[in-house]
């Protein structure tokens, strides 16, 4: 049985959904006679390239085209639907990709004279094909007989040659929009004479992502069904369920930033049965959604009438700033891409989890100009001691109201460091962490060559370098952030020790690294490291947490060891 795409396919530049300025400039061509002598149709799958240009074609070789649109009655309109016109040529570049098939199916076959106006060339996929066979075009392409006509079709504009791009008119087809989509689909529908619930076409719609192909092929999935009224219970058999309510549910319970309840929810999806792979992708598409929210009334309305899901999401525009979500968006897809080389997906969503919840926010912080909003005036000529100042800041940066825990008390031997200057750098903050016994970076008074805000943008850049330098150093980089840049030399956190051993103290780890950083940020750097100290409260809170989890999972009471009742 034929698919509705071939049922329905457009047969005028009339028909075709959407594309309005190329529908008009090319009918435009066929009724003036100004006919170029190539195009080149770029855009996205399933949007109406190929069919634009079988139309085109027919238009061209209509022996009684009217207002620029073909006739569908005559001998050479006909011949061009049932594909028996030899002066259309239509060509699969992905499966002819050399020398020798375009020398025998263009350079060699223009030379012969059409039967009818114009000998066309549709060439779908066109960046499929070689460099060699570019080259051996170029000549044809330039100088053609003046009845030949070259029709160039690719979803992957940059693929296409300069020297081809050049020669052409190009024109770029954009994606449907969902009001077209709809009406494109109720259209289809009352043709079949099939209700389908509005709902149902708003799914079907969401789904397709602006591709009217997609968009057919799910409703005729419906149709073999055999039903004459597709509601929601009807169409679940057949097309995917969306998991939206949940990813919107796990990202709810990121924003209330308890661990102990987002690693809770992750085990309850898996128990529950939900294929959690899949579900990555509406988590980045609920990130989109508020990144598209933040400052835009006309979304923020649109979540909050739409679905189950987008209504969630609408309660939770602007509780992240747009920095943790960028950041969470390709924390998401960094562990997407692990789940589908192998990993445990469930392990991913629960790394992903404790890096919304605790990582994220805290490179967020440390990512934050010094500025007067954000830390007052440091106080000059005494108001405030340099100790004072010191905790202030790192108290602030590491969101700490307890200076005792965020700066460790100096041994009564060290040094006396030189006092804070009164002008702080904006683009490269002196920022005091705590090395857990490993020896810190040493403080450069010179000019940043980089700021620490430049660097956190090319880290996954960087990431992506290294994993193509070296799989296993990149495996430990994955738990690493950049903290702070001292003049030329770019500090990076490290969770333990050994691993900042092996990256720093290891000659060639360091030189890779040190290059791979180089390239990436077009400056000349350094690295060093220090190991993160988790702080008292930390420790204390996660601890609870264990424990109330162990109490939760076996019963039982906390009894006090010292107590009458505990025997001793």
């Amino acid at each position: 049985m034929p698919s509705l795409s071939s049922i329905y396919r457009p047969q005028t530049f009339a028909d075709v959904t959407d594309q309005q300025n190329i529908k008009q400039t090319l009918r435009l061509e066929v009724q003036t006679g100004k006919v170029g002598h190539a195009y080149l149709f770029s855009g996205p799958r399933g949007v109406g390239k190929t069919t634009t240009a079988r139309i085109f074609a027919k238009a061209l070789n209509c022996l009684n085209p009217k207002d620029g649109e073909p006739c569908n009655a005559c001998d050479s309109c006909r011949d061009i639907d049932a594909g028996s016109q030899l002066d259309v040529i239509e060509m699969d570049a992905a499966s002819n990709t050399g020398v020798d098939n375009v020398r025998s199916s263009i350079i060699e076959h223009v030379r012969f004279i059409p039967q009818r106006k114009h000998k066309i060339y549709i060439l779908d996929e066109a960046h499929m094909l070689s460099a060699s066979a570019w080259n051996a075009m170029l000549k044809t392409i330039e100088e053609p007989p003046s009845y030949a006509v070259f029709l160039f079709l690719t979803t992957e504009i940059h693929k296409v040659p300069a020297t081809i791009m050049s020669r052409c008119q190009r024109f770029d087809f954009q994606r449907i929009s969902d009001a077209s989509l709809a009406e494109r689909i109720q259209t289809i529908a009352t043709a079949e004479k099939v209700q389908v619930a509005p709902e149902v076409v708003k799914t079907i719609v969401g789904k397709s992502d602006g591709c009217l192909r997609d968009a057919e092929s799910l409703l005729g999935q419906l149709l073999v069904l055999g039903e004459k009224n597709i509601t929601s219970d009807v169409a679940n058999l057949v097309l995917p369920v969306s998991q939206l309510p949940l990813a919107a549910e796990l990202i709810q319970s990121w924003s209330t930033r308890q661990l102990g309840a987002s690693l809770a929810m992750v085990q309850q999806l898996e128990e529950r049965g939900v294929n959690l792979f899949p579900l990555f992708d509406d988590m980045i598409q609920c990130v989109r959604f508020l990144l598209l929210g933040a400052d835009s009334d006309a979304w923020k309305k649109k979540l909050a009438d739409g679905d189950e899901g987008e209504r969630k999401l609408s309660a939770l525009v602007g509780v992240f700033a747009p920095d943790e979500l960028s950041k969470m968006a390709l924390m998401l897809m960094e562990r997407r891409r692990d789940a589908k080389q192998g990993a445990d997906a469930r392990f991913c969503l629960e790394l992903a989890s404790t890096a919304v919840v605790t990582g994220l926010l805290k490179s967020a912080l440390l990512a934050t100009p010094l500025n007067s909003s954000v830390i007052p005036p440091m106080a000059i000529g005494g108001i405030q001691s340099e100790k004072q100042n010191t905790a202030e800041l790192d108290s602030r940066l590491r969101g700490n109201d307890k200076q005792e825990a965020a700066i460790p008390s100096p041994a009564p031997s060290a040094p006396t460091p030189p006092p804070l200057k009164a002008e702080i750098n904006v683009e490269a903050p002196v920022v005091p962490i705590s090395t857990g016994g490993v020896e810190g970076v040493k403080v450069n008074d010179g000019p940043s060559v980089v700021s620490l805000a430049d660097v956190q943008s090319k880290w996954p850049a960087f990431m992506r370098l290294m994993d193509e330098k070296s799989k296993s150093l990149t495996f430990v980089m994955k738990i690493t952030h950049p903290s702070a840049v001292h003049g030329s030399t770019v500090v990076i956190s490290f969770q333990y020790a050994y691993h900042r051993e092996k990256i720093v103290a290891d000659t060639k780890a360091k030189h890779l690294v040190e290059s791979c950083l180089r390239e990436v940020l077009g400056v000349d750097v350094v690295i060093d490291g220090v190991v993160e100290t988790e702080s008292d409260e930390s420790r204390e809170a996660r601890s609870q947490d264990i424990v109330s989890n162990i109490l939760k999972a076996f019963g039982g009471q906390i009894v006090d060891a010292e107590s009458p009742a505990s025997g001793t």
